[in-house]
């Protein structure tokens, strides 16, 4: 190779070097993705919540102490009071329910354990009409769930954003149980009417399950809840005075189905 050839060559390298240089630039490499924090349960909560309840009242060791009034007799028909026992008896309640709730979840892998407290307003009533006999007297019995609270733990599992668990706990009710009493039959009524209510405050037990979902993986949540609830047992009495005194020893216990809506902190 001459030496000019030799010159042209290098030159022409010299000034292909930079060229070169910039077609063989790598480009960064992408960082990776974040990965987002696994969902968790843990914090406390507050929600409301609406639903439906169904059951039953039972009523035993019922009894009526009376002069005569109250079965339908005159005034002083037995001196001394008698004492007339009845039957037992069951009726079938229903009615709307709502309320607001509070609790605390902490979550352990994929298990999740609390605590739940709530208050209920109800409407859960029933009344049964009968007459003591073909003459009478006519009789109108009334008895309600006024309202309840529990005090329930909670163990559920997670699948991420899910919540299925199983919870029970502490119930605590208000029943309210009514009588009136009136001589004759509905149409031709004879002497003055009767009434009388009592409230009692009742204790039992809550046991249910439900499922939560935490919308969009969000601080809210919304829940479907069943819960079987027995308030045990309590004597209502009803004084009327000179005309005499009843009692009835009665038993609440109700299922209740509610959805409810709750905001995590």
């Amino acid at each position: 190779m001459t030496a000019s050839k030799f010159a042209l060559l290098a030159t022409t390298l010299l000034v292909a070097s930079p060229a070169l240089a910039a077609d063989l630039t790598y480009e960064p490499a992408a960082a990776p993705a974040a990965v987002a924090a696994p969902f968790s349960w843990t914090g406390f909560y507050v929600g409301l919540n609406a639903g439906y309840g169904w059951g039953d009242v039972d009523t035993s060791e019922n009894s009526m102490t009376t002069t005569g009034p109250l079965v339908g007799l005159s005034l002083g028909t037995f001196i001394p009071a008698a004492t007339f026992l009845g039957a037992d008896s069951s009726a079938s309640a229903d009615g709307i329910l709502g309320g607001a709730q509070i609790g605390y979840n902490y979550q352990v892998g994929t298990w999740v354990f609390g605590a739940e407290a709530d208050y209920q307003a109800t409407d859960l009533k029933t009344s049964v009409s009968f007459l003591g006999s073909p003459q009478g007297p006519y009789y109108q019995t009334s008895a309600e769930l006024q309202s309840f609270g529990t005090l329930r733990a909670r163990v559920g599992y997670a699948i991420d954003n899910v919540l299925i668990y199983g919870t029970g706990g502490l119930a605590v009710g208000q029943g309210k149980a009514g009588l009136t009493i009136q001589g004759g039959v509905p149409g031709g009524f004879t002497g003055p009417e009767y009434s009388q209510t009592d409230s009692k405050t009742m204790v039992g037990y809550a046991i249910g399950a439900g499922a939560e979902w935490a919308i969009a993986h969000s601080n809210w949540s919304v829940k479907a809840e069943y819960l079987y609830t027995d308030f045990g047992s309590k004597t209502f009495d009803f004084d009327f005075g000179s005309a005499g005194s009843a009692s009835s020893r009665g038993e609440i216990s109700a299922s209740i189905v509610r959805a409810g809506l709750n905001y995590r902190f």
